[in-house]
């Protein structure tokens, strides 16, 4: 992600409380976390059940050709916008606030949407790769936080105890920028990856470790 907090003056963050939760992972059978690679939006479909707000039914998260829906039964509860590229989807307690998270990583237009920071005079068109944060209350994926564009993009993620200290992180792999045209980038899919840690620390995620 390219810097030693990964924190910006748009961030955004809630709490959401609720009681025990148990993921159940269908692509894998697995209870805790779950993360994708990158491709997985679009070379194949993926497919993961949680209870993210405790009320003891299950949401579906599906996430194909990069577009991610969440239902519950046979409603839906939240899609992602059509100008969205969706990459990857991890599911788990991201800020460690004992809730579990849905964390995903996303190519957009703009860092700021329609409220900008005093300081950017010009437009906010660049078009790169974000971190996104949700909770789910009341049946509404409301955004934690969110990231403006990276500094590297995120191939993938998964959130898990990396040091064993009983607090979560987010071990992440970062790739490199490939300008397209102007402010229009994608991921070099030629550079090198390196592995990073990251921890919430209540205003952004900090590099714990540049492995």
């Amino acid at each position: 992600m390219g810097s030693d907090l990964f924190s910006t003056g748009m961030v955004k963050k809630t709490r959401v409380y609720c009681g025990v939760i148990l993921v159940i992972l269908a692509v894998i059978g697995f209870s805790g976390f779950v993360g994708f690679p990158a491709s997985g939006g679009n070379d194949f479909p993926v497919q993961a059940a949680a209870d993210l707000d405790g009320d003891g039914i299950t949401e579906e998260y599906s996430l194909v050709d990069h577009c991610l829906t969440v239902r519950e039964g046979d409603e839906e509860l939240w899609r992602s916008p059509r100008d969205w590229r969706v990459d990857t989807l991890a599911l788990g307690d991201a800020d460690n606030d004992g809730t579990l998270n849905m964390v995903i990583t996303l190519w957009k237009k703009g860092s700021f949407g329609a409220l900008k920071p005093f300081w950017l005079t010009g437009e906010d068109t660049g078009y790169k790769n974000h971190l996104f944060v949700y909770g789910l209350k009341d049946k509404t994926m409301k955004q934690a936080w969110c990231s403006s564009d990276l500094d590297q993009p995120i191939i993938s993620l998964t959130i898990r105890d990396w040091d064993g200290d009983g607090l979560n992180e987010l071990v992440v792999e970062e790739g490199q920028y490939r300008r397209i045209d102007g402010e229009e980038y994608t991921l070099n899919t030629h550079s090198q990856v390196r592995t990073t840690v990251w921890r919430w620390d209540e205003w952004g995620f900090g590099l714990i470790s540049p492995l």
